[in-house]
């Protein structure tokens, strides 16, 4: 039976792999995944960078920056501050650890049936008519202003600069494609009815090869909305980066 983890107000599912809270779902990358689900199996313990990479890489090749990245993603997924941590704790020099407060769950057990009295045609009733209601319910999608960081160069090598500011170029790209946003400058004053998001990315080297990490940071509430990764090849790049971000969308309608 698969263990559930609860980190503060997060529920986490290895099998599956997301992040709940109520209603609300975030999806780790894979990577990510298997990382938050050592750190919980090994909770309140030290996990050192080279037991994580064995784990989760499996003993291939990495960048020195590959464990860090991952475990930024993480927290901007839990919505921990790196400088106050609540969640996840750097051990200088040494590794990672989950603070005790990630209690271990059992894993669910099998629901029980429910009767529902009256005929199929009340019941089939009563589901359509609370389908309507949520329906009009539901509040409008509020209209979004994207703010599109330039894409920083993280993999330490300069003669990636260019491709990093290329990057940048799609980004923009991408982003005024997307149903439901506007792209502006950082500057633009926020009247209070748009809902703000800051796109960021870092090209970082993953595997050996170039790598783009995505994400979408909501500016009022400080909560990380979407993440995505592009990987190369670097002639691919430019084209499964903007495919990725075209899933931004769909998330800004929920």
């Amino acid at each position: 039976m698969v263990d559930h983890y609860q980190i503060g107000r997060w529920h986490f599912d290895p099998a599956e792999p997301i992040l709940r809270d109520g209603s609300a779902a975030r999806r780790l990358e894979d990577r990510a995944a298997r990382t938050l689900e050592l750190l919980c199996r090994r909770r309140g313990e030290v996990v050192g960078k080279d037991e994580l990479i064995d784990a989760v890489w499996q003993g291939r090749s990495v960048s020195a920056n590959s464990v860090a990245v991952v475990v930024g993603h993480l927290r901007r997924a839990l919505g921990d501050d790196p400088a106050a941590p609540r969640y996840i704790v750097t051990i200088n020099k040494r590794g990672y650890r989950l603070t005790p407060g990630a209690q271990l769950e059992p894993g669910p057990s099998a629901p029980r049936r429910r009767s529902w009295p009256g005929s199929p045609i009340m019941l089939l009733t009563t589901v359509i008519l609370l389908g309507v209601g949520v329906l009009l319910l539901r509040p409008s999608p509020r209209p979004v202003d994207l703010v599109v960081d330039p894409v920083l160069n993280d993999t330490g090598a300069s003669t990636l600069e260019p491709l990093a500011k290329s990057l940048s170029a799609v980004m923009i790209d991408g982003a005024v494609r997307i149903d439901g946003g506007r792209v502006v400058p950082r500057a633009v004053a926020r009247d209070g009815v748009r809902r703000r998001l800051a796109i960021r990315s870092r090209l970082i080297i993953w595997n050996g090869a170039p790598e783009l990490a995505m994400s979408a940071t909501d500016l009022d509430s400080g909560s990380v909305v979407w993440s995505g990764f592009a990987a190369g090849p670097t002639g691919a790049l430019a084209r499964n980066t903007a495919a990725k971000l075209a899933t931004l969308g769909p998330a800004l309608r929920r």
